[in-house]
């Protein structure tokens, strides 16, 4: 009877252990489950991003460098989507849709993803948010409302809305006010409600590019501003590259990454608009708070495969 007594004991204990562990909500360190690797598509800014900061440019363009079984998605919305369904899940995403995505964002090398910490330059997994326009036009009003919105960009109007849209930058006293600068750009006093300026490129800058087309179209004539968004990769291939003169042309363009080698844009077709950080992800029930750079490149090497291979 006393046997069996303690062994009802220990089975009670267990089971409770069980319960605790499954109200936590623990994936990692405890399950030994394999890591599902996400990754975006080799046109991706943010994965040029990413992979350039934790040193692993390798991957940047070249799948086979990655863990066998990696899931490769065309978006930052289809990121969110994957890991929000995949408790074992793991992927970056940009800051600016963190706060919407449902995800737990990490902290990287000690240090908490946040607006503040970019600027103070201490969290490290970070990149520019960049814009690149044509450099031939065919419509001199298209060609005038886009040399208007070039600086309209430059404008404390035009950062605040990016810092709305989850951009991180500094609004300065020496910034001007597009108040202040309109009457250099006379087509703005145009009704130009049937020209239609045609925006694309990165998905990252995508709902900070409509944010921008929108309030600048109501201030330059009511233009109509279509939008294409494809990644970072159709920015100067549609403005200036192969495509400049295909049914997808783009007017202006916005990348979420710096240009390569094989992108020339012309002297005064670009610029850098605000950063951005990029935070590695995982679904809301794992129990990973930190990474290292170390430890990701490892995740996405396929040198580490495994949640219980890391530890907080």
């Amino acid at each position: 009877m006393k046997i069996k007594k303690i062994f009802t004991a220990l089975l009670t204990l267990a089971l409770l252990s069980g319960l605790l562990v499954a109200a936590s909500g623990c994936t990692n360190n405890t399950t030994g489950a394999n890591i599902t690797v996400y990754t975006r598509d080799t046109t991706s800014g943010t994965r040029d991003g990413f992979f350039t900061k934790i040193g692993f440019s390798e991957a940047k363009e070249d799948n086979s460098y990655l863990v066998e079984g990696y899931v490769e998605v065309d978006g930052n919305g289809s990121m969110i989507a994957a890991i929000k369904n995949d408790e074992y899940g793991i992927g970056y995403i940009s800051l600016s849709t963190l706060s919407s995505s449902g995800l737990k964002g990490l902290t990287y090398e000690g240090i908490e993803p946040t607006e503040a910490n970019v600027l103070n330059g201490t969290y490290g997994l970070t990149r520019n948010f960049n814009y690149c326009v044509r450099s031939e036009f065919t419509d001199n009003k298209v060609e005038a409302i886009v040399d208007a919105f070039e600086a309209f960009l430059t404008t404390s109007d035009a950062k605040t809305t990016m810092i709305e849209k989850g951009g991180i930058v500094s609004v300065t006293s020496l910034d001007p006010t597009w108040d202040s600068i309109k009457a250099n750009y006379p087509i703005c006093n145009e009704d130009n409600s049937s020209v239609t300026i045609k925006f694309g490129g990165s998905t990252s800058v995508e709902s900070m590019a409509k944010a921008l087309s929108a309030e600048f179209s109501a201030k330059c004539g009511n233009f109509v501003a279509e939008h294409n968004h494809k990644g970072s990769g159709d920015a100067y291939k549609s403005t200036q590259g192969s495509e400049k003169d295909g049914a997808n042309y783009l007017d202006i363009a916005f990348l979420s990454r710096e240009f390569n080698e094989s992108e020339t844009p012309a002297q005064g077709t670009y610029g850098k608009m605000c950063i951005d950080a990029i935070v590695v992800v995982v679904n809301n029930s794992n129990s990973l708070d930190s990474i290292t750079a170390e430890q990701i490149k490892s995740i996405y090497d396929g040198t580490i495969t495994k949640w219980s291979e890391i530890s907080n």
